[in-house]
């Protein structure tokens, strides 16, 4: 009996159902001849829900922006593309992802935050990624051979060491500065090094008989000189121009020197008894002239411009042919004598007076004529007096001393000397 009145609850609503179980003529007749009717006569006026007939009874209050109709049976049908109890749900494109896409038109697909697409099925990786993927939004999952927070750094080869490599795609290995090999493992030598080796980075360690910075300087012969000899193998000595020898310290005389030597290069100094361009032509006076120099000098042959011959005369002798003679100082170092009435500051002379030969026909005309030049000469000028420079040093101040003398100066290629030894 519950049953029953339950489903009639559902069919006539719950008011028809009260009236029909409080009446005082409800029966069981009654209530089985309910269930003979015909459905729609049993059931009674059809119940509808308050939202229905707010859309389609009252149809002064039905928004102007609604997407349904209403048909005669009061039912609301929705426009195509709508979809919900009121119709106020867009149907969204066909495939578009439910839970990353959305739409406020039927047939669009707008995406959330972080996806996109036609259909709103792809992800947005994080910004900046470069070589990766996301399976959620602003995610960077990197691909095969890439590492990273952007997974912008490659992943080099297993046996490339990070300070002596690196890699600009996965797999590779290319080598620092100082490196070299397929995996950087041997060290490359400094960049220009000519005959050099390394055992570090960037080293140029010479070979024998190389050296300077690239080793690019070969080490000469022992004992080539450096000033006027050189070298392009180790171990030899090539002389430059003008020079010879086998360290390049003789000077080439010029060509054709016959009897002379050089001091630099093209000279050609001719040795004694030689004279011309290239010392080939013999001098012979002296030899053609015997005794031409007096008093043991020795007669050197020299050339018709420079007078024929030239006579080295011994000491106490001077002159062209040695006949003047001379007073010899003496080498010792004497006091001076005090000498009786006697002027301070009288001088004394000294008389050089020219030896005649005591034979002037032996003497060739020009012989004479220079014996006479040189009495002429002498006899005008009379005696020769030396005189002492008066001094401004009190007398008394050097009663009992030897007379102070300069320092004697040393020639400036004597000093040089010196100083080079």
């Amino acid at each position: 009996m519950i049953l029953v009145l339950a489903c009639l609850s559902l069919l006539i609503g719950p008011g028809e159902l009260g009236n029909l179980y409080n009446g005082p003529n409800l029966g069981t007749t009654a209530v089985l001849g309910l269930g003979v009717l015909p459905f729609g006569l049993a059931a009674g006026p059809r119940y509808v829900p308050k939202w229905k007939k707010q859309a389609c009874e009252i149809p002064a209050s039905q928004h102007p922006n609604s997407h349904y109709v209403c048909d005669e049976a009061g039912e609301v049908k929705c426009l195509p593309g709508w979809t919900g109890d009121l119709c106020d749900v867009p149907i969204c494109r066909k495939g578009c992802d439910p839970l990353q896409g959305y739409c406020r038109r039927p047939g669009e697909c707008r995406c959330k935050l972080g996806f996109y697409g036609e259909l709103c099925d792809k992800c947005v990786a994080l910004p900046g990624c470069q070589h990766g993927s996301c399976n959620v939004s602003f995610e960077c999952s990197c691909d095969p051979g890439w590492k990273g927070m952007f997974c912008s750094e490659p992943i080099c080869a297993s046996d490339c060491l990070p300070s002596q490599g690196y890699c600009e795609k996965p797999g590779e290995c290319r080598c620092r500065l100082g490196w070299q090999g397929s995996r950087c493992k041997q060290c490359a030598v400094l960049p220009g090094c000519v005959h050099g080796t390394c055992q570090g980075p960037l080293e140029c360690r010479c070979e024998p008989g190389w050296t300077g910075l690239l080793c690019q300087t070969p080490i000469c012969s022992q004992g080539c000189s450096r000033e006027h000899g050189g070298c392009r193998r180790p171990g030899t000595c090539r002389c430059r121009v003008g020079w010879t020898g086998p360290n390049c310290t003789e000077c080439v005389p010029y060509p054709g020197c016959v009897h002379g030597s050089c001091k630099r290069p093209w000279e050609c100094r001719c040795e004694p008894g030689w004279a011309g361009d290239l010392c080939n032509e013999k001098l012979t006076y002296c030899d053609e002239n015997p005794g031409i120099c007096r008093n043991n000098g020795t007669c050197i042959s020299m050339t018709k411009e420079d007078g024929n011959y030239r006579c080295v005369c011994p000491l106490g002798y001077m002159g062209r042919q040695c006949q003047i003679k001379t007073m010899v100082p003496s080498t010792e170092l004497v006091p001076p004598m005090p000498v009786e009435n006697a002027s301070p500051m009288k001088p004394q002379m000294i008389l050089i007076k020219p030896e005649v030969s005591e034979n002037p026909e032996s003497l060739d005309e020009k012989d004479k004529n220079s014996v006479k030049d040189e009495e002429q000469t002498v006899e005008p000028l009379g005696p020769i007096v030396i005189t002492d420079p008066p001094s401004t040093i009190d007398p008394a101040a050097t009663v009992g001393k030897w007379p102070t003398e300069p320092p004697t100066e040393l020639p400036l290629t004597e000093r040089d000397d010196e100083n080079e030894t």
